[in-house]
């Protein structure tokens, strides 16, 4: 299920303040630069989280870093998404073999 503001707000309540124009435009960037053959079933999490973090990234974004105290460091989103395409794209991916075990 693709993600629209009003389902990514309640997912992350934190961005509910901003306008459903400004989700959107994340969500569409984030889809763009995300990639589904690499993410399979967790590919509108990845997509949500990578939305999460472009938002927490632009002017409203310094409660949301991982070290807010000085805006250092990834955001706790990025963070997430980081663990994310380990899970999914380390491995045999990272060297061109398909989940199968066959070479690209």
């Amino acid at each position: 299920m693709a993600h629209t503001a009003a389902t990514f707000k309640a997912r992350f309540e934190e961005f509910t303040p901003l306008g459903d124009s400004v989700v959107s435009a994340a969500l569409a960037e984030a889809t763009r630069r995300t990639d589904a053959r690499v993410l399979g079933d967790r590919f509108d999490d990845a997509v949500a989280l990578r939305a999460a973090d472009l938002l927490a990234t632009g002017a409203f974004g310094l409660p949301a870093r991982a070290d807010a105290k000085d805006n250092a460091g990834p955001s706790k989103y990025a963070q997430q998404l980081a663990t994310l395409l380990r899970e999914r794209a380390g491995g045999g991916w990272a060297a061109g073999i398909t989940s199968t075990g066959r070479f690209l």
